[in-house]
């Protein structure tokens, strides 16, 4: 894959490095930055640097408007469900025997069946992700004020360390419960180290030694 870097020398004390929603790698730097230490740097976070655009399309790969019809894969929890829609006296949404059955009493329609199975994923996640968060929240006693669902670009998660709201996106519900939990728990854990360095990784590893295998499954599917 290639890529270009926007570089920036600014007046700035730290190197940061950052790969953008829209698939843009930009680097700032203190102004007196040699270039050819920009040029070794950039060198060392190749890897990185692919890694992370590889999420970027990932993402948006599946923010796409997907058509909704019968026979479609549905996910939730980890497994694949077949959609079916029918026209009813009533809005409701039944799994039953491997099939996703959609019940609505508006018309048929893409923007109507998204709606319908949002609101049912989001329903379903306020209570599962909440269960998640107070289980690691209770695990390591860091408390967290409340939690956000939203729709998220290329992050499965986010915690604002200051006023200790966490945020999780919605696409987590499609995801095995052992996923959800790692990225609950790796919220949770930000209470306690704002960052990603080596402690941060340690504390992790701690209370969830196989969150390596967790996060891996979590990017592959």
């Amino acid at each position: 894959m290639k890529y270009s870097v926007q570089i920036t020398k600014k007046n700035i004390k730290n190197i940061i490095l950052k790969v953008k929603s829209d698939g843009t790698v930009t680097l700032s730097v203190p102004k007196r930055t040699p270039n050819t230490f920009i040029e070794s740097f950039l060198k060392s976070k190749n890897e990185w640097i692919l890694k992370n655009l590889e999420k970027v399309t990932k993402f948006s790969t599946k923010s796409v408007d997907k058509s909704y019809k019968n026979g479609d894969n549905i996910e939730y929890l980890g497994k694949i469900y077949i959609l079916e829609i029918f026209k009813s006296s009533y809005n409701n949404i039944e799994i039953i025997d491997g099939f996703f059955k959609v019940f609505t009493n508006k018309e048929i329609n893409n923007k109507n069946i998204e709606t319908l199975i949002y609101n049912w994923y989001k329903k379903n996640a306020l209570k599962i992700f909440e269960i998640s968060l107070n289980k690691y929240s209770n695990l390591i006693g860091e408390k967290f004020s409340s939690f956000k669902i939203r729709k998220m670009k290329r992050r499965w998660g986010s915690c604002r360390f200051i006023t200790k709201v966490i945020t999780l996106n919605i696409e987590l519900i499609k995801k095995p419960i052992e996923c959800i939990d790692y990225v609950a728990f790796h919220e949770i854990a930000h209470l306690r180290y704002p960052h990603h360095q080596k402690e941060f990784w340690n504390f992790i590893s701690l209370y969830m030694p196989d969150w390596k295998v967790r996060k891996e499954r979590l990017d592959k599917i």
